[in-house]
């Protein structure tokens, strides 16, 4: 696998924060909101090609994936993040909102993702990539898949979400929310295995808390393996 997920490269913004604010940061999701909560997640796969019974549903317009970001709500999303950290962790919420204030956080994410085919305005692309940071984070690795793999998985992602009717169906707003919530994650979470590489019990401790965030989206990591379709029942690839 190539090294290593676009976001790393944010390290040089997030390397302040000290590594127990980004472990409370990363567990829960602070999210609130119409969520990715499938409870049979892991069993919508296909064995065989990393499909989802999505598939076999009414289509949803892919354009429902997409929505136009505000930068109003954009301030508005990350204060409100900062503020659900400060309740677990005041000195963390106080570093992040320092990287927040140097400049527009989430464009500069969009910026590194873009080379990936992934779009900062599309709810299931900001999904792909917390999924694959997640799934690798509770591995103890944050390597970057070949891009064959990445656009297996932003396929499968889109399917999923539009199988999500509620996110489907949700308010620019609310997309917006959701989406910038994950890019926060995969960042915080890439670059905490990055400074934890050397550190075995600290990579286990990261890895607890994203498995803690995954299932909080209906989502059980152990349960799945990664493949060349995309993601597969544990077993099955």
């Amino acid at each position: 696998m190539q090294r290593r997920h676009a976001a790393i490269l944010l390290a040089l913004t997030l390397v302040a924060l000290p590594s127990t604010a980004r472990a409370q940061m990363i567990s829960p999701m602070l999210y609130e909101g119409p969520r990715i909560a499938l409870e049979d997640h892991a069993n919508r796969f296909s064995s065989s090609k990393g499909e989802t019974r999505a598939d076999a549903q009414p289509a949803v317009n892919p354009a429902a994936l997409r929505y136009t970001p505000s930068k109003t709500r954009r301030s508005a999303n990350l204060a409100a993040f900062v503020q659900k950290t400060r309740a677990r962790d005041p000195k963390g919420a106080d570093d992040l909102q320092k990287v927040f204030a140097e400049g527009d956080f989430i464009e500069r994410i969009g910026g590194l993702v873009a080379s990936q085919g992934l779009h900062i305005d599309n709810v299931a692309d900001a999904y792909a990539l917390w999924w694959l940071t997640a799934w690798h984070a509770a591995r103890g690795d944050n390597d970057t898949p070949p891009p064959e793999i990445i656009s297996a998985v932003q396929a499968q992602a889109a399917r999923v979400v539009l199988a999500t009717g509620e996110i489907a169906r949700a308010s620019d707003a609310q997309k917006q929310e959701l989406a910038e919530a994950l890019w926060v994650q995969s960042a915080l979470i890439d670059v905490a295995v990055e400074q934890a590489k050397q550190d075995p019990a600290r990579l286990r401790q990261i890895g607890d808390a994203v498995r803690q965030g995954a299932k909080g989206m209906g989502l059980d990591l152990d349960a799945i393996d990664l493949t060349s379709h995309g993601f597969v029942p544990a077993g099955a690839g």
